[in-house]
């Protein structure tokens, strides 16, 4: 049964759509390109290899080609934009996982590294972080989000493939879940400007869930009651904050 429009992602960036290709958790894929962006894709990840036969393909110029995607972000309630690199990909959603998915792992994983986010909103950041967290193979993100996760393209194509690799769970209350997790043994970690807990000092925690609020507003308060622990990024020079996907990127390398 082919999927209706709200059960699939229209994923924009070269490198993203490869790894949805890849990934057999997806299916009922579609391509719309141009027939020198496809030969780009096929050139650059499949090795000059004919894709799939369960791959569907549209070629068009690049004209038609600007005007479907302008079509299939319409039909979306996404604002239009510019195809980039002539070539977009159409895909099942990827099965969302619940809060207990982390739940079971903490019981069973003594390896556990999660970031969660504290009101960081901006679809950009998030998929930057998503990007950083696959690079250091986190095993989960988690995020409080109103609604369902109907990520733009944008997303997608920011995020460079992280998406079919790191577990995106949206919980509906982050500091009841910290809670949990705290009584499971992870160790749960708020950045903060103001803490003076160095890295040494909290180093050697198997499970431990790394939260980091908003630029503007930091940890909110009903997260702070939560955490015991804070640490800190400190400043070498005179700018004393960082946009939150780069702080997200040291406190990974830091911290988990």
């Amino acid at each position: 049964m082919e999927a209706t429009l709200t059960e699939t992602d229209l994923i924009f960036g070269l490198h993203s759509i490869a790894e949805a290709l890849k990934n057999p958790k997806r299916g009922e894929w579609h391509i719309y390109a141009t027939d020198e962006s496809l030969k780009e894709l096929r050139k650059l990840h499949f090795d000059n290899k004919k894709l799939a036969e369960d791959i569907e393909t549209s070629i068009l110029s690049s004209h038609k080609l600007q005007e479907e995607g302008k079509f299939q972000l319409r039909e979306r309630g996404f604002k239009e934009q510019r195809v980039p690199s002539q070539i977009f990909l159409v895909t099942k959603k990827l099965e969302e996982k619940s809060i207990a998915a982390i739940y079971e792992s903490a019981d069973k994983n003594e390896n556990l590294k999660i970031m969660a986010l504290d009101q960081v909103t901006d679809i950009h950041n998030l998929a930057a972080i998503l990007r950083t967290a696959a690079f250091y193979n986190l095993d989960y993100v988690l995020i409080s989000k109103k609604g369902p996760m109907n990520f733009p393209p944008s997303y997608y194509r920011i995020a460079s493939g992280a998406a079919e690799y790191v577990n995106l769970i949206n919980c509906s209350g982050l500091p009841k879940a910290l809670n949990k997790l705290k009584d499971k043994k992870v160790t749960c970690l708020g950045l903060a400007e103001e803490a003076t807990t160095t890295a040494e000092e909290v180093q050697g925690s198997a499970k431990t869930c790394l939260v980091m609020g908003s630029e503007d507003t930091g940890l909110s308060n009903a997260t702070r009651r939560i955490l015991e622990t804070f640490v800190a990024l400190p400043a070498k020079g005179s700018i004393k904050s960082l946009n939150v996907s780069v702080a997200a990127a040291i406190a990974m390398e830091k911290f988990l």
